[in-house]
C-alpha cells in the first residue's frame, strides 16, 4: 500500500480520516495530523479547528454537537461528536474535547483495542496500528459511548414523529386517542 503525505492550510473530516493527531511544530505553532485511510495530510490548525470547520461543513458546529451529546450522554466526560448525523461521522476523543491538542479517532474506522502496559493499540480495519496513551479499559467506554451516540440519532431519524409523542404525558384522556 502506498502511503502519501500532503500539507494543507485546511481540511475537514470524511468517511477517510480515521484520526486527528495534534503536533506541535519546532517554532511552537499546535497542528495537525489527518491519519487516512490511504495517507496522512499536515494541516496547520489545530484539532479544534479541524473538527469545528468540518461540522460546519455539514451544516453544524463543534460547539453545538458538543452540547446535543451532552443532553443525549448526561452526566458523562470526555464526549463523542457528531461531525456529521447523517453520514455518521463521530469522532472519539482521547483527552478532554476543550483542549486545542487532543487527539481525536473516528468510530467507523475502529476495528480493535489492544491493551498495552498503560497504553493501547488502536487498530483500524485497514490495520494501521497507532499506539495511544489511554488504557484499553477508558478507551472501550469511549467507544461505547460513541456507539450510544450513533445509535440514538439513528433512532431519532428512523422514528416517526407520531411515535416520538408516545412518550409524552398528555393533559387529559382524548390526547392518547389522537
Amino acid at each position: 500500500m502506498e502511503y502519501k503525505l500532503h500539507v494543507y492550510n485546511q481540511e475537514i473530516i470524511t468517511e477517510s480520516t480515521m484520526a486527528l493527531l495534534p503536533h506541535y511544530t519546532n517554532t511552537g505553532h499546535l497542528h495537525c495530523t489527518l491519519l487516512e485511510t490511504f495517507g496522512e495530510t499536515r494541516i496547520e490548525q489545530n484539532t479544534y479547528f479541524v473538527l469545528n470547520e468540518s461540522c460546519v461543513y455539514y451544516g453544524g458546529s463543534f460547539d453545538g454537537s458538543l452540547a446535543s451529546t451532552r443532553r443525549i450522554l448526561r452526566g458523562q466526560k470526555n464526549l463523542p461528536i457528531m461531525v456529521s448525523i447523517p453520514l455518521e461521522y463521530c469522532m472519539i476523543p482521547l483527552g478532554s474535547p476543550m483542549k486545542k491538542d487532543t487527539a481525536w479517532v473516528a468510530y467507523h474506522h475502529i476495528e480493535d483495542v489492544k491493551p498495552k502496559g498503560l497504553n493501547s493499540i488502536i487498530i483500524f480495519y485497514n490495520q494501521v496500528k497507532l499506539e495511544v496513551n489511554v488504557s484499553e479499559d477508558v478507551l472501550m467506554r469511549r467507544i461505547e459511548k460513541a456507539g450510544h451516540l450513533i445509535t440514538t440519532y439513528h433512532f431519532r431519524q428512523k422514528t416517526p414523529k407520531s411515535k416520538k409523542r408516545g412518550n409524552m404525558i398528555a393533559d387529559d384522556y382524548g390526547e392518547y386517542l389522537r
